[in-house]
């Protein structure tokens, strides 16, 4: 009775009656003990009527109690498959172009709301640096990530350095710190210039310098892409200008968000926060579905859909999960 209470409100958006069920659901049972069993679950705390002559709806327990023990988990199709493992197939991006399109697919996918914390970049491994001459003392540097993420920086150099010996640099460099992250890179730099220069030739305490201003830290915070606002205020939850307001607040929170997307990569997993269980009480009429991405052991970033607590959980699950594990294989790569 409670698993066809939920996919009716699921599907419909609207309370649901005894008389509903017994029509729609081969439970086996007339409308009358249909109506007995809703009134058991709401005095249970599962169902609640929000007008005297209106039918039920869950309550955010149904909902767990869905999610955690009734609901069945769909494989992922083909389509939805290709769609998600062809967004990272693209050569070298810049890590924020790959984490918005990240935030699209899903929003596009789901029909919700997407968000995507992407990760610091010290802590993403590395694949190799390259410099280009742009001008006289000025050297544009290339930082590029395991799995294609790219982040450049503008370098301006002490000595001017012809091509042929900025690609002398790179090579020394990459040899050292290919498959260290940046953050790793720039302790091992800053160790070798923190001894004897004696030891280093003119060359190489240029390289030094050259990678020690490519590796400088970045900054502490996360970056947040959110896309789909509009198609959770578009639910029929929000039809109230009240409410559709406080959502949109939420959704252009961004240390909200980010402390939102924080706990899913501490928990390193799959969340489910339904309703009244989110901290921040703006989304108490909202669900969050998280999973965090990782290189190896270490989380990264997260990835979330928010939608009305009746999402198609079936269908958001899944596609999170699957994605956040397609993104950890690109960066691991």
């Amino acid at each position: 009775m409670l698993l066809a209470t939920v996919q009716e409100f699921i599907a419909t958006a609207g309370p649901v009656g005894s008389q509903q069920i017994a029509m729609r659901y081969p439970l086996g049972v007339r409308a009358a003990m249909a109506r007995n069993l809703m009134a058991e679950l709401e005095s249970a705390g599962y169902l609640r009527q929000p007008h005297t002559s209106a039918g039920r709806v869950p309550t955010d327990r149904a909902f767990r109690h869905y999610v955690d023990h009734v609901m069945a988990m769909r494989r992922l199709g083909f389509q939805d498959r290709a769609q998600i493992e062809l967004c990272y197939s693209a050569g070298p991006r810049e890590l924020g172009e790959v984490m918005r399109e990240t935030s699209r697919l899903l929003a596009l996918l789901t029909g919700q709301a997407a968000m995507v914390m992407a990760p610091r970049l010290e802590l993403i491994k590395l694949e190799r640096v390259s410099f280009l001459h742009l001008r006289e003392r000025e050297v544009l540097g290339i930082f590029v990530a395991a799995g294609g993420g790219m982040h450049q920086r503008l370098v301006q150099t002490a000595n001017d350095h012809s091509q042929e010996e900025l690609d002398r640099m790179a090579r020394y460099l990459n040899q050292a710190l290919h498959g260290r992250t940046l953050e790793e890179a720039r302790e091992w730099i800053e160790e070798r210039q923190g001894e004897d220069r004696a030891r280093y030739d003119r060359f190489m305490r240029a390289a030094l310098a050259l990678g020690g201003a490519l590796a400088e830290r970045a900054g502490a915070t996360s970056e947040i892409y959110v896309e789909g606002s509009a198609k959770v205020a578009d639910q029929p939850e929000f039809a109230d200008h009240n409410r559709l307001r406080e959502l949109l607040h939420a959704l252009e929170d961004r240390s909200a968000l980010l402390d939102l997307l924080e706990r899913s990569v501490a928990r390193n997993g799959l969340t489910v926060s339904i309703g009244s269980e989110n901290v921040d009480a703006r989304l108490a009429s909202l669900s969050v579905v998280a999973a965090s991405y990782q290189s190896g052991a270490m989380p990264l970033g997260s990835v979330a859909v928010v939608g009305p607590v009746r999402m198609d959980y079936e269908r958001v699950i899944p596609l999170v999960d699957y994605t956040a594990r397609t993104l950890s294989r690109l960066l691991e790569h």
